[in-house]
């Protein structure tokens, strides 16, 4: 009963969608748009005209995006290090735990509050970054390679700073390892 109640509505469905579309013909826009050729409009040459700024801005600044491209490999390698480093704590950590070694875990504990608050300072970094990063795209986008030069300068400073404060976060974390070897 229910496949057929279902069936029964799917065709009522049809004949009411299909009778709608032949029931009238074709009404005047139809026709309209059936009888003009189909035109390319001035949206087709924006597109085009804005790849060719995004393409003179690419060439613009190459150098400087390769400089970019090198310190976010040194930012990720920095990044790996901090991953094995934090893996090697850990196991230290749950050493001196079962040992009982309360000193150890105390200087580990002030030299981790060292280390948030470069993190802190990390954050702040990134999010300048971020702000230089979208002026840059915005004076870049309006052709204006002067002010978009001075904006992706700061951003490769920033970059080299927030490498920098993450080798002295590897030195914490070494001197961390140190502390409860």
């Amino acid at each position: 009963m229910k496949k057929f109640l279902t069936f029964l509505l799917v065709g009522v469905m049809l004949f009411t969608i299909t009778g709608g579309v032949f029931a009238e013909g074709l009404n005047n826009s139809a026709k309209d748009f059936s009888e003009k050729s189909f035109k390319l409009g001035k949206a087709q040459f924006k597109i085009k005209e804005r790849k060719n700024m995004r393409f003179e801005a690419m060439k613009e600044f190459k150098d400087e995006m390769h400089k970019i491209n090198e310190l976010r490999v040194e930012r990720l390698s920095l990044r790996m290090q901090i991953i094995e480093k934090h893996d090697a704590i850990l196991d230290l950590y749950i050493e001196a735990r079962e040992n009982g070694n309360i000193e150890e875990l105390k200087e580990a504990r002030e030299v981790r509050k060292q280390i948030g608050e470069i993190n802190n300072e990390i954050k702040d970094l990134l999010e300048q970054i971020k702000i230089e990063r979208k002026a840059f795209r915005e004076d870049a986008k309006n052709n204006d390679f002067d002010s978009a030069r001075e904006h992706i300068n700061k951003i490769i400073e920033l970059k080299i700073n927030v490498n920098d404060k993450i080798s002295k976060k590897i030195g914490l974390l070494d001197e961390i390892i140190d502390i409860l070897s």
